[in-house]
C-alpha cells in the first residue's frame, strides 16, 4: 500500500516536471509570488523514508516564509514534523539556473518509533536547519535537492530530492 502511495506521489512529480508553464515568470525574479514544492527522501537515524512538503511566499527575490511539513514512515514507526521556515535564496551572478539556499525553523515534531523514548509516542520542539540547491527546469518548474538537520530531542538528518513550482 505504501509502495502505491509513493509511485502516485512520484507520478504526480513527473507530470509536473513535464508540464507546460501556466504562468511565465523568471525563475530569478520572485518577489511578490509563491512557490509550492515538495519531496522524497529518506532520514537517518531512525532510518525511515520521508515526505515533505512546503508553500514558499517570496518577500524579496531572495527571502521567503513558508510552512514545512515533513512525514517520515517506516513498517509502524513514523515521524510527523511542521515548523514554520525562513528561506535564503542566493541569486548568483554567473548563473541562471541554480540557485543555492540555506533555511532555518522553529516547529514541533511527534516521534511513534519502537527505537526511540522506549517505543512511546512523544511530542517535542523541532528547530529545523539545512540548505540546499534549485536548479531551473523551465520558467516556473525547479528541481530541489536539500539536506536538512532537524534538531529536538532527538536529532535526525533527512536528505530530500523534490520540485518547486512557481505562481
Amino acid at each position: 500500500m505504501r509502495k502505491q502511495k509513493l509511485i502516485l506521489i512520484g507520478m504526480g512529480l513527473a507530470a509536473l516536471l513535464f508540464s507546460r508553464p501556466v504562468f511565465a515568470q523568471k525563475f530569478l525574479e520572485r518577489q511578490g509570488h509563491w512557490t509550492v514544492g515538495g519531496g522524497l527522501g529518506i532520514t537517518e537515524d531512525p532510518t525511515l523514508y520521508g515526505i515533505q512538503a512546503n508553500v514558499n511566499y517570496y518577500i524579496t527575490d531572495e527571502i521567503s516564509v513558508s510552512p514545512l511539513l515533513q512525514y517520515a514512515f517506516k513498517d509502524k514507526d513514523h515521524i510527523f514534523g511542521v515548523a514554520g521556515m525562513v528561506k535564503y535564496n542566493a541569486v548568483l551572478s554567473g548563473s541562471k539556473v541554480v540557485r543555492p539556499y540555506g533555511e532555518v525553523g522553529i516547529g514541533f515534531v511527534q516521534f511513534q518509533d519502537e527505537h526511540l523514548f522506549n517505543g512511546d509516542q512523544k511530542t517535542t520542539y523541532l528547530f529545523p536547519v539545512g540548505g540546499g540547491m534549485e536548479f531551473k527546469l523551465n520558467d516556473n518548474l525547479s528541481l530541489d535537492g536539500n539536506l536538512l538537520f532537524n534538531i529536538s530531542e532527538e536529532i535526525y538528518v533527512g536528505l530530500f530530492l523534490g520540485v518547486n513550482y512557481l505562481f
